[in-house]
């Protein structure tokens, strides 16, 4: 297969990992025996994303524009996210770990027009690429349950991390606040989707497949 062909199936792995924030983890999609790349496409179908999703995954990760950008981590590289929470790291080095993070997912948000040059979201674009999807993968999209989830994220990371609150200035402490909440909404919304996802595709082609085979 092409390296383009490859690159435009593996697109669709963005959609089931959106802000996978600290690391994609393998799962197995709901006992339906398919691929992150099978559903992904499923629930695409139609929309503005299948589109720019290819395009900002070719644009992002092809060889030739991989040349000379420091790409993500591999799997058995450093993470810095699983350290021990008792300890309070430097700001510098939160946010160098931060950078290295989110290299590679910044720059998809970026090219699909999720996300500006500042790092802000740019929620018209994101609602409108949300409105193109399948009725029955919208269904399963909330903005008020997003709003929750990152409510008990941060409140949980709160807790978790409270002996570290006078270890940053004022200053580091509103960055680093600002830098943690959107990736508490990119996760909530990975989590989301790939939940609306897996209902979608069990309402709309698994019970109807299992239907037929008792009619």
């Amino acid at each position: 297969r092409s390296q383009q062909s490859n690159l435009t199936m593996k697109a669709f792995v963005i959609a089931l990992i959106f802000a996978s924030a600290l690391a994609y983890e393998e799962e197995e999609d709901g006992g339906y025996c398919l691929s992150h790349e099978a559903t992904g496409a499923i629930c695409l179908q139609g929309s503005t994303l299948a589109d720019k999703l290819p395009q900002a995954f070719y644009a992002c990760f092809s060889d030739s524009n991989r040349r000379g950008k420091g790409g993500k981590r591999g799997k058995g590289g450093k993470k810095g996210g699983k350290q021990g929470a008792d300890k309070c790291h430097s700001f510098d080095d939160i946010m160098q770990w931060v950078e290295e993070e989110f290299t590679d997912d910044g720059c998809v948000l970026k090219q699909i027009g999720w996300m500006d040059d500042e790092g802000n979201f740019m929620h018209n674009i994101i609602g409108a690429d949300l409105a193109s999807l399948a009725d029955g993968v919208q269904a399963g999209l909330s903005e008020q349950g997003v709003a929750d989830c990152v409510a008990d994220k941060m409140a949980a990371g709160a807790e978790k991390y409270a002996h570290c609150e006078g270890a940053y200035t004022e200053e580091e402490g509103a960055i680093l606040m600002d830098v943690f909440t959107k990736i508490a909404e990119y996760k909530c919304f990975t989590g989301q989707f790939k939940e609306a996802c897996a209902t979608f595709i069990e309402a709309e082609y698994v019970e109807p497949l299992i239907m037929s085979l008792y009619a």
